[in-house]
């Protein structure tokens, strides 16, 4: 083919003329027949793979319905299995070392340090044991004294947690107290909880915490004995009002 512009010989790949630079008109041509002919190619292609395909679609989709709904059984069912053993492992593990963790709990009672029992307690999934069920209620009073602090620390200090407002802290504060309160009170559905030493736990704990109340959230004493037929929310407003008027004396 020649060049519609000098006549120099073209190829039907050449786009320009290699002497004048001119647009070779056929290959322009040849293109988009070449396209047209493949965008025909694909079309007829995706028609029939449309045939086929709602031929079998149906019972495709059942098939994957169906084994997506068994895998999710047999990996639910695994996960709750392996959930069970390992729940099973630590009660064992427990079993084995009752002795232990009882010596290390009565050393840690003894010595009043409540936050260092909340803290075995709660690291070494105590609660998971029958076996040392008489130290739960103790336990857990010594973790909500262990919040208590923490959320008054940051009370007080609001500087540096400025992602929690006051609001927040004390309502916190006055939950924890609350169910500290509940706690102190004796249950005869728990008595071995309740036993004599145990008791004097908690009162010594009792009496930290509202030596702890009156020094850092400066609730007068007379409102702190009140707290045990108050709610958590009557609890709020007592600490909030008892922390805006000792700011307001300064």
């Amino acid at each position: 083919m020649k060049c519609v512009k000098c006549g120099s010989n073209l190829t039907i790949d050449d786009k320009f003329c290699s002497y004048c630079g001119s647009a070779n008109v056929y290959a322009v041509q040849h293109r988009k027949d070449m396209l047209h002919f493949r965008e025909d190619y694909y079309q007829t292609k995706r028609n029939v793979i449309e045939r086929s395909g709602r031929k079998v679609s149906r019972i495709a989709k059942g098939t994957i319905i169906a084994g997506l709904v068994v895998l999710c059984f047999f990996i639910l069912l695994a996960s709750a299995n392996a959930y069970r053993i390992s729940d099973w492992v630590k009660r064992a593990e427990l079993k084995k070392d009752t002795n232990i963790h009882k010596n290390n709990l009565d050393k840690l009672e003894a010595d009043r340090d409540f936050f260092g029992l909340a803290s075995y307690y709660q690291i070494n999934e105590l609660y998971l044991s029958d076996d040392l069920r008489e130290y739960e209620t103790i336990a857990n009073l010594s973790y909500y004294y262990l919040f208590i602090y923490d959320y008054t620390h940051q009370v007080l200090n609001s500087e540096k947690y400025p992602y929690m407002s006051t609001e927040d802290l004390t309502e916190y504060i006055g939950d924890y107290i609350k169910m500290c309160y509940d706690g102190f009170e004796f249950d005869e559905y728990r008595q071995e909880q309740y036993s004599e030493t145990h008791m004097a736990a908690i009162q010594d704990l009792r009496d930290e915490l509202e030596t702890f109340i009156h020094v850092y959230l400066k609730v007068p004493k007379e409102d702190i004995e009140k707290f045990q037929q108050l709610s958590a929310g009557k609890i709020q407003l007592v600490i909030e009002r008892s922390l805006d008027d000792a700011e307001n004396e300064y």
